[in-house]
């Protein structure tokens, strides 16, 4: 055993280090590749990933990705760029320094590699973000470049020490025009003060431009010396807007001042621009003045900002106010207070306010003594002050409002109530309650009730029986909000009493919140059963609101057994109760109401409250549409199918459209059912059809109302653009089996029938489809005897909608191209595994069998399938959920062979009643398969690849899939790996097409094993979209064709982007030869080669390799592959004839 354990040790050791080795064999420039391949990354995990692998890079790397840009036109700098910047937010985050030295370092250096503006301002840009001091030389040298200037004077800025203010300052003795500009902006946004004087000059420029950025640099540097130039600028102006934005940056400059230690002079100037503009329409500036000056002086503010409320202007004062809000603390209120005695009450009034928002305590007794004023708005500002200051100390102060002020002011009180903090506001308006004026009542219950005051719940009760119905009101409605589990046998009591519908409904309600206490809901129900068989019998129907709330089984078959044993007011709180559940599980009962009651008024109830439980459910739009249609069996009236239609359309699935168009010719529901039809179809392109072309076309001639011309011209522009061709086709029409045919055998054997054998067997087989199959009600249905029916027609590629519905042990399918199958069974019948649920291809042995999860349906209830096939590959939702995806379909008939390219359908027989209803397909466009030319035919070649089917590949067939007769290679589909062939080639001759995408990179392994790196442990021929900028640094045997890391192929014969390449790859022994468009761009010997050892000095021990799969190895990038064959040049030992067998006896 130890032996064992040790040889697996080693094995895994000896893996290890190869895997190290082969990592360590990739070049640079190979790497940089790679990482370029797998950008930008999918998710944050990813990005992660590739920075950490770019840093590991080091400056090397970086310098030689930067300088691999190109000039606009020339090339794709996408991936460069993704790359770059993502590391440049990556080494700016904490922890990083190493990381941004780098980058600043490999930037700055590759400024002088890249020739373009374009590139060198995006390196700039980087510098922006990571350099320092270390960048400012690289960067000054760029300020006197009109084209980089601008870009160069923001980095420095950005860099804002010393040294680059002194750039800046030195690059502006000599720059000119544009230069210019952006040097003085940056010189402003860095404040570099000693560029103020040299500034100051260009200021009172008579050049826009050059004034402007001017005043706005001198404006952030905060010099004093500039205060008389900025002031003039403004003044000159009248403080009103200009071009130069002389007045907003004159105050921001005040602003400036203060900051920078110089307050005297910027207070001193923004008094001065107070009285300069007394204006209204100069208020903003005013205002700014204003906080200049007391953001300076701070407290010491309050005499201006109390002299500010002398404006007539209110804007004005509210900036006071607003600016002196912080300096009422600490004794702060007397400057305020005495303005306020002196103030007219609208003054007053906003005075309060300020000093309830600063909650100012030393106010408390000026705002209290303002609740007696007379003028509503200081009484209305003092109500709300008295709050936030005073909070619970002052509600006693407020108790009088409620008994003597109007609505206005109640409302008020109440308002402050709801907001006020302190847990003792509760008790005190309580105690307060019975003795307020009916007028006030209702507004302290309803406080009580909105802070849950459940231990006032007697004081609040006490008033059920008030004569004023608005407090009677009152008091009911809050019981909800008051009641706890101790409350409740007072709330029986009081349900058992009361006859009102909405003194019964607050009861019920406040019942349902005081049983939640209770925990468990089965305890909740069992206490509600309890009551209400002690209940009077006549209210006994009253606790089934509660059971609702409640929810779960119990509760919900104790409300269906009263509906069918009560009277007819149980029978309606029941239903009452169903359409009100907690959830959606009552619907399927409140159904059952309605098919089995002959009472029109329940059965109204019961379908509101059906259609209802629908629109509140979590399931999904097919099934809802699956549950609207069964309610649209039950309905009789038109408002009640109106309902449903109405309901209908928010779920757009292709049934709900075709089940719309139903009810087009009802004048009824005509209206309801154009909208739904209107509606569903304008959202999906992908609905299209005769059918639907003709239903949209009666909807636009029936439409009705204002919006109606809008809506036709919406449904006209809509038929103009849906897509050509004929889209669904019913293959079941609802009458008879027209299009269908009984089963013959399976497709092989038919294939092999002659016509007249075949004619025969059909003819047998459909007077067998006659008898087991039939239509009832517009259903296809399978009585449970005979065999599959089949589609006249065969299909390829297509996608298909239908419904169905099983009985109970029920099992069926769907076969594709007349292969088995869909599956369809009971889920019950865990015995031969169908808790799984239906939908998964139940025949496949090598790919998934089973469903993604379960989606099925109850037994009895109809399901929506929506099936897709395209290639080999089958997709399946059931009832809305993905179940199946983009899977391969085995062929059952014979395992060695791919899926038929084009068979019929075919509905399986199991022995058991199956229902089937709206039919419909629609057919794919299919690529024609691929057929090997007669000379390749006759030559031996075999087809790997025809367009249908991916029978001989394993591995990635995630990532690599079929599409419109092509091998796409999508690697964000989640897979993982390469592609390999499915069996192995020692020597042959390998052709294909490809087609390239910007930066693509694969490569052909041969002779490789599953697992490793297939350039190394097996030999790879790259497969490279040559002319990419990522890859202009490549080493010669990198490129495409090239036997990677040991023989280059030669160049320039791809195709541009776009188009197909033809390419042969012909390998005898160590020979190798490979022909890209008919030019032979590889001719060598892998062993001579080698010999002296590989040209990229690496280890291949892959060369050493005799056989193996041929595979496309994916580096991330997409591409596409077309008609691939190979032939086999092994040469064989013919094997000796065998010996003549003895003759045997004939049987008789």
């Amino acid at each position: 055993m130890k032996k064992h354990l040790f040889s697996i040790l080693a094995l895994c050791l000896i893996m290890s280090q190869t895997m190290a080795q082969l990592d360590k064999n990739r070049t640079l420039t190979t790497k940089i590749a790679d990482l370029l391949a797998q950008v930008p990354a999918e998710n944050a995990a990813g990005m992660k990933k590739n920075m950490e692998e770019l840093a590991e890079l080091g400056k090397p790397g970086i310098v030689q990705i930067a300088s691999m840009m190109t000039a606009p036109g020339k090339g794709d700098n996408s991936k460069i760029q993704y790359a770059l910047g993502g590391f440049t937010y990556s080494a700016t985050q904490s922890g990083k320094e190493v990381w941004r030295k780098m980058a600043a370092e490999a930037y700055g250096e590759a400024l002088s590699k890249v020739n373009d503006p374009d590139s060198k301002n995006f390196l700039i840009y980087q510098l922006q973000t990571v350099g320092k001091d270390e960048s400012v030389d690289v960067l000054k040298s760029y300020l006197t470049d009109e084209r980089l200037s601008g870009p160069a004077s923001r980095a420095l800025a950005r860099i804002a020490t010393p040294a680059s203010g002194a750039a800046l300052l030195q690059a502006l003795n000599t720059a000119k025009g544009g230069s210019q500009l952006s040097i003085i902006e940056a010189l402003g946004e860095s404040r570099y003060k000693e560029a103020a004087s040299a500034i100051e000059k260009t200021a009172v420029s008579p050049d826009l431009n050059l004034r402007k950025v001017s005043l706005f640099a001198l404006s952030e540097i905060g010099s004093p010396s500039s205060e008389s130039i900025l002031a003039a600028a403004a003044q000159k102006t009248l403080y009103r807007y200009d071009e130069a934005d002389a007045t907003a940056v004159y105050v921001k400059y005040l602003a400036r001042l203060v900051q920078t230690g110089n307050a005297a002079i910027g207070e001193k100037a923004a008094l001065e621009l107070i009285k300069n503009t007394p204006a209204t329409e100069r208020t903003p500036t005013r205002s700014s003045a204003l906080k200049v000056y007391s953001d300076s002086k701070k407290r010491e503010s309050v005499p201006v900002l109390v002299k500010a409320l002398e404006s007539t202007d209110p804007q004005y004062r509210a900036a006071a106010l607003k600016l002196g809000q912080k300096y009422t603390m600490a004794n702060g209120t007397a400057s305020w207070l005495a303005a306020y005695k002196k103030a007219k009450p609208e003054v007053q009034a906003e005075i309060i306010t300020m000093l309830g928002r600063a909650e100012s305590k030393d106010a408390l007794p000026t705002v209290l003594k303002a609740l007696s004023s007379k003028d509503s708005r200081v009484k209305l500002a003092a109500i709300w002050a008295s709050g936030k200051i005073g909070e619970e100390n002052s509600v006693a102060s407020l108790i009088p409002v409620l008994k003597t002020g109007n609505a206005q002011e109640i409302q008020a009180v109440k308002s402050t109530l709801l907001t006020m903090k302190g847990n003792g506001v509760v008790d005190k308006i309580a105690a307060a309650l019975p003795s307020l004026p009916a007028s006030a009542q209702p507004a302290v219950i309803d406080v009580l009730a909105a802070r849950g005051a459940s231990s006032k719940i007697a004081v609040v009760s006490a008033l059920l029986k008030s004569t004023n119905p608005e407090v009677k009101n009152s008091a009911f409605n809050a019981l909800k909000s008051l009641a706890t589990a101790k409350d409740l046998p007072q709330l029986f009591t009081r349900l058992n009493a009361v006859n009102s519908a909405d003194e019964v409904s607050a009861v019920q309600k406040a019942i349902s919140a005081g049983i939640k206490g209770l925990g468990a809901a089965s305890a909740q129900t069992d206490l509600v059963l309890k009551q209400i068989s002690s209940s009077p019998a006549d209210k006994q129907s009253n606790y089934l609101a509660v059971l609702a709330s409640i929810g779960g089984k119990k509760a919900l078959a104790s409300v269906v057994k009263s509906f069918n044993t009560g009277d007819a007011a149980t029978k309606k709180a029941a239903i009452g109760a169903l359409s009100n559940w907690s959830d959606a599980s009552a619907a399927s009962e409140l159904l059952a109401i309605a098919g089995k009651t002959a009472d029109a008024e329940e059965l109204n109830s019961a379908l509101t409250g059906y259609v209802s439980a629908i629109s509140k459910s979590q399931k999904t739009p097919a099934i809802k549409v699956i549950m609207l249609r069964d309610a649209m069996v039950m309905a009789k009236t038109d408002s009640q199918k109106e309902a449903i239609l109405k309901e209908l359309v928010r779920y757009k699935t292709f049934n709900a459209l075709l089940f719309a168009g139903k009810y087009l010719d009802e004048p009824g529901v005509q209206q309801a059912a154009a909208q739904a039809v209107m509606g569903i179809a304008l959202a999906n392109k992908n609905f299209y059809s005769a059918e639907i072309r003709s239903l949209l076309a009666k909807t636009a001639s029936v439409l009705k109302g204002q919006d109606s011309d809008y809506q036709k011209e919406s449904i006209r522009r809509h038929l103009s653009e849906l897509p050509a061709g004929e889209g669904f086709v019913a293959l079941f029409n609802g009458k008879d089996l027209s299009g269908w045919k009984g089963l013959v055998e399976n497709p092989i054997a038919r294939s092999k029938m002659s016509a007249d054998t075949l004619a025969a067997k059909q003819k047998k087989a459909d007077e067998v489809a006659k008898a087991g199959w039939f239509v009832k009600d517009g259903e296809l249905v399978f009585s449970g005897h005979g065999d599959n029916l089949c589609t006249v027609k065969q299909y390829g590629d297509f996608e298909m909608y239908v419904d169905w519905k099983i009985l109970k042990n029920g099992d069926a399918g769907i076969y594709l191209r007349g292969t088995p199958q869909v599956q369809i069974w009971d889920t019950s019948r865990v015995d031969v595994g169908a808790q799984v649920g239906s939908g998964g291809l139940y025949n496949n042995s090598k790919n998934p069998s089973k469903p993604r999860k379960l989606a099925d349906n109850a037994i009895g209830d109809w399901n929506t399938f929506h099936i897709t096939m395209i290639g080999d590959r089958v997709s399946v939702d059931l009832n809305g959920e993905n179940v199946v995806d983009n899977v391969i379909l085995e062929n059952y008939w014979d395992r060695k062979l791919p899926i038929f390219v084009k068979e019929q359908l075919e509905l399986q027989a199991h022995g058991n009643q199956i229902n089937y209803r709206d039919v419909y397909v629609r057919e794919i466009p299919q690529a024609e398969a691929f057929v090997l030319p007669e000379a390749e035919k006759k030559n031996g070649f075999k087809v790997l690849f025809d367009g249908t089917n991916m029978h001989e590949w394993i591995g990635n067939t995630q990532d690599y899939f079929i599409e419109n007769g092509e091998m796409v290679v999508d690697p964000k589909r989640g897979g993982n790996g390469n592609l390999y062939t499915k069996n192995e080639y020692s020597d042959f001759d390998f052709r294909f097409e490809f087609q390239l995408t910007p930066g693509a990179n694969n490569g052909l392994g041969i002779r490789t094993p599953l697992e490793g790196d297939a350039a190394y442990v097996g030999t790879e021929i790259q497969i490279l979209d040559n002319d990419a900028s990522i890859y202009k640094d490549l080493k010669e045997y990198q490129y495409h064709g090239s036997a990677y890391g040991i023989i280059p192929a030669k160049r320039g014969f791809l195709k541009p982007l776009g188009e197909w390449n033809y390419e042969e790859v012909r390998v005898q022994g160590s020979k190798i030869k490979v022909t890209l468009n008919g030019t032979v761009i590889l001719d060598g010997d892998l062993a001579e080669a080698s010999k002296n050892g590989t040209a990229d000095h690496k280890s291949h021990p892959g060369l050493s390799r005799s056989k193996g799969y041929l595979g496309f190895l994916g580096h991330g990038s997409p591409l596409k592959f077309r008609n691939i064959r190979i032939k086999d040049l092994t040469e064989t030992v013919e094997a000796a004839p065998p010996a003549p067998a003895k003759k045997s006896k004939k049987r008789k």
